[in-house]
């Protein structure tokens, strides 16, 4: 086989040496765009907004505390494909290309002899966008506009599936529809419907949707509404892929780039401005073969993926991977224990109208930056001025709404101290993406450009 892509020689890959094909010899990867966890029954959500998922969990390992590296859609993937926190892999925004010399999931697979399909519902996530295509020998993203069906791009993926004949592969399924504006078609209009309207919200316009007088809607229950339908249309599409899956020899990952704010905050209807728990902690869940269902408490990150993949595939680095995120593997096979980090990291882009409340003027040259323990969580706003730091007691305060930044100096500078090192010097101003007109007014009317 003739690689599309050649690694250098430090990065070069093979499959692991005397080991026979195991029963996990294959992997997909369902990403949700923008699910929050909580509106998941397999975290406790009520309503039954993913029954597929839910059966698929009771199967498999389920992450109770798994986060995000970024609450933008093409600096999350990017962390998960390639082990590497954004201010490292170099997608600190959507519109990013990865630089050059980045190495993928995709691009390991491809070398060690898996065949590589990708089908993306997102402009986000289009190769002009992103640089994901790297090792996929299919990259789907033909598609008009800002998005496509869901239900368009799984007929994809399963067509490309059915084509294969023995050989391993990796298939990455990408379904946009959760993303706003919520707009639920047929059945799945009437799905769900609070009994009161809740509180009054201003609406972005990505996520705007009009009454029948064609007059903007401002009731948040309402909105919830139209979010969870979308979650179960997404949940249909995934029960449609898991049925043609053979999950004896097949390593199955659901997860979600990030979440949504609904209503937790002055900005109401948010959606990847803010590091506060309903965007960053995310599903995660993985079925492996051989590897027993449970639930694993303790923090783990989405750049912990690539790493922990690798492993259950028995593919493997001549030379050591520069990752970091560590692998779950092992610990995972033994129980799960030992799969907790001390502290979590996640970034999101700035825009000051979503802070009004506080009166910060930030500067979009710059990121906000988290650092979360079990206890604790510090938050930093790029100033223009000072960084205004915000400081959370989780287990007084799990709601994140009280900062006791001034009230508990030595956690704060403590956290403060951990950020710095994790950053160390790449927390400096961004130079303007170059990006294409389309993708521009694309991302412009995603509520990602602007503001």
């Amino acid at each position: 086989m003739s690689p599309a892509w050649r690694a250098p020689a430090a990065l070069a890959v093979l499959a692991c040496a005397g080991c026979a094909p195991d029963p996990g010899d294959d992997l997909v990867v369902v990403s949700f765009d923008t699910v929050r966890r909580d509106h998941l029954p397999t975290y406790g959500y009520k309503r039954s907004t993913a029954p597929a998922l839910d059966a698929f969990a009771r199967g498999a390992v389920v992450f109770d505390d798994a986060y995000a590296q970024e609450t933008n859609t093409n600096p999350s993937h990017s962390s998960m494909f390639t082990g590497l926190y954004p201010h490292t892999h170099g997608n600190r925004r959507n519109g990013d290309r990865l630089p050059a010399g980045r190495v993928t999931l995709a691009q390991i697979l491809r070398e060690a002899g898996f065949r590589t399909g990708a089908f993306v519902s997102g402009s986000t996530l289009k190769r002009k966008a992103c640089g994901l295509e790297r090792g996929f020998e299919v990259y789907d993203d033909e598609f008009d506009g800002k998005r496509r069906a869901g239900a368009r791009t799984t007929r994809l993926a399963l067509d490309w599936l059915r084509r294969r004949s023995g050989e391993r592969f990796f298939l990455f399924l990408h379904l946009f529809d959760v993303h706003g504006p919520y707009l639920p078609e047929g059945g799945y209009r009437a799905r769900f419907r609070s009994p009161e309207p809740g509180p009054e919200v201003d609406v972005p316009p990505y996520q705007l949707v009009l009454d029948e007088a064609g007059n903007p809607r401002r009731d948040l229950n309402g909105y919830v509404d139209r979010y969870d339908a979308m979650i179960r249309y997404v949940d249909d599409r995934l029960a449609e892929l898991l049925g043609e899956l053979d999950l004896g020899r097949t390593i199955v990952v659901v997860l979600a780039d990030h979440g949504e704010t609904l209503g937790e905050r002055y900005h109401k209807l948010d959606h990847g401005a803010q590091l506060f728990d309903e965007q960053i902690r995310i599903p995660l869940v993985l079925h492996a073969p051989g590897v027993a269902p449970r639930r694993v408490a303790g923090l783990v990150e989405t750049v912990d993926l690539l790493p922990t993949l690798l492993e259950l595939l028995r593919v493997e680095a001549v030379d050591p991977l520069p990752l970091q995120g560590r692998s779950l593997a092992a610990a995972l096979r033994s129980g799960g224990e030992g799969t907790a980090r001390d502290a979590v990291f996640s970034a999101a882009r700035p825009v000051s109208r979503r802070h009004a409340d506080r009166g910060y003027r930030l500067d979009r040259r710059r990121q906000i930056h988290s650092v979360r323990s079990a206890g604790w969580k510090l938050i930093r706003y790029p100033g223009l001025a000072a960084d205004p730091l915000e400081l959370y007691d989780l287990a007084a305060d799990p709601a994140e709404r009280r900062n006791v930044a001034a009230e508990r100096p030595d956690i704060r500078d403590e956290y403060l101290g951990r950020l710095d090192a994790w950053l160390g010097s790449a927390d400096e101003p961004l130079s303007p993406p170059e990006v294409d007109p389309e993708l521009l007014d694309e991302l412009r009317h995603l509520g990602y450009v602007g503001g």
